[in-house]
């Protein structure tokens, strides 16, 4: 099947080139152009030649001028030289003098032995008795003049105080509190502190729950009372 196809496939392009060779190429030429006309060709005068067209001529714009800025001369700065100041040398501290803790009750004016303590106040310490565990006593008051009030108040304190503490130095505190005319206390404060608070609160304590105090003496014309107790501890 295959074979035949290819012989008719040969037999035709034979065929075909039969043909083209067999028939002559002849080019054809049109006859129905009409009439033909010949043309010179001449040169254009020269009045209507184009003209070639001219470049536009380039303007220049001058370039301004700048005038030189005159000079002017700057007078030269004096040279100043900083002179530091001389610092003189401090002097040298003074040594700090050992602060005297010891207290003094404060006692009215003109007692030689408490010279220069504020006017109105007085020393009863004579008035704590022998054997007494504090170290002084003074009130705000000079007109108060009643040993035994005294006696009797500072012996009540005293049953109450009980030293909590032991220590390898000497302690001081100064408790200060207000009597009424009933004997209250209203008002109990640390005026100087030892410096060990365990020390402090007991003897503001001791002051506190020995009230009441005894009354104050009818004749006496004030209503309020201070003291200043000194509570003192010598180690052994």
């Amino acid at each position: 099947m295959r074979t035949d196809f290819i012989f008719s496939f040969l037999v035709h392009v034979i065929l075909i080139a039969i043909l083209v060779i067999s028939t002559p190429f002849r080019p054809k030429v049109r006859t129905d152009l009409g009439e033909v006309i010949s043309v010179n060709l001449t040169s254009l005068p020269a009045s209507l030649q184009p003209q070639p067209q001219q470049k536009p001529e380039q303007i220049t714009i001058p370039q301004a001028i700048e005038a030189d800025e005159p000079e002017v001369s700057v007078p030269e700065l004096a040279t100043v030289t900083e002179t530091k100041p001389v610092e003189k040398p401090k002097p040298k501290p003074k040594p700090k003098e050992p602060k005297d803790d010891t207290y003094r009750p404060k006692t009215e004016k003109g007692d030689h032995d408490q010279a220069g303590l504020p006017e109105g106040q007085k020393d009863v310490s004579q008035n704590l008795g022998s054997g007494s565990k504090f170290g002084g006593a003074a009130i705000d008051n000079a007109s108060f003049d009643y040993p035994y009030w005294f006696v009797q108040a500072f012996g009540k304190i005293e049953r109450n105080w009980s030293n909590p503490v032991y220590a390898n130095r000497p302690l001081s505190c100064v408790v200060y509190f207000q009597v009424i005319t009933s004997g209250r206390i209203i008002k109990t404060e640390i005026e100087k502190s030892s410096g060990v608070d365990a020390f402090d609160r007991a003897c503001e304590r001791a002051v506190k729950q020995a009230q009441p105090l005894p009354p104050l003496p009818g004749d006496f014309a004030e209503e309020i009372l201070g003291i200043h107790l000194e509570f003192p501890y010598s180690p052994l």
